[in-house]
C-alpha cells in the first residue's frame, strides 16, 4: 500500500478536473493514455470505466495494483482480446499460487467467470475459459445476460465499438 500525499488545495483542484476529463467520453484517445498513467487512483479509476478508452491504455490499467480498477477495466466493453488475455493469465498465475487456500468469487474464475462472456474475447477465448470450467451453463447465463443489458444500454446512449 501507497503511503498518502497530502494535497494542496490547488493539486485537488487539478485533480477533479482530471477526474472530469477521464470520465468524459469526447476526452482524445492521447489525453486518455496520459490519463492512465496518473498518479491519482480516481483519476485512472475514471479512465478504466470511460468507453473510449483505447485497448493499450486499458491494458496498462489491467496490470495496475488496485483491484477495483482492474474490475473496471474487464467491465469495459473497449477491452479487446489483448487486455483480456493479460488478465486471464495474471488470474491464472494467482490461482496457481493460491494452490490448498480458499479461493472466491465463481469458484476461483473472478476475471475469467466474465472474461467467458466479455464482447472483446474471440471464439480461442472463450473455447479455452469454457474448457476450464469459467462458465457452468455455456450458451445462457447470468454473465451473459449481464453483457447484453450493459451493451444495450451503452448502445441506446449512442456508442458504437
Amino acid at each position: 500500500m501507497t503511503p498518502r500525499k497530502i494535497r494542496t488545495p490547488a493539486e485537488r483542484m487539478l485533480g477533479y478536473a482530471r477526474v472530469k476529463e477521464a470520465r468524459d467520453r469526447r476526452t482524445p484517445a492521447d489525453r486518455l493514455r496520459e490519463l492512465a498513467s496518473d498518479e491519482i487512483t480516481p483519476v485512472r479509476l475514471y479512465t478504466a470505466m470511460n468507453f473510449a478508452t483505447p485497448p493499450d491504455a486499458l491494458l496498462r490499467l489491467s496490470q495496475d495494483e488496485d483491484s477495483y480498477l482492474r474490475w473496471c477495466v474487464v467491465l469495459n466493453p473497449s477491452a479487446d482480446e489483448a487486455v483480456l488475455r493479460s488478465m486471464v493469465d495474471r488470474e491464472r498465475a494467482e490461482a496457481r499460487s493460491m494452490r490448498g487456500r480458499a479461493t472466491y468469487f465463481l469458484g476461483g474464475f473472478y476475471v475469467r467467470g466474465h472474461a467467458v462472456h466479455h464482447p472483446g474475447a474471440s471464439g480461442a477465448l472463450r473455447a479455452e475459459l469454457f474448457a476450464e470450467g469459467a462458465c457452468g451453463c455455456p450458451g445462457k447465463c447470468d454473465n451473459w445476460e449481464m453483457w447484453q443489458g450493459r451493451m444495450a444500454r451503452v448502445r441506446a446512449e449512442g456508442w458504437r465499438p
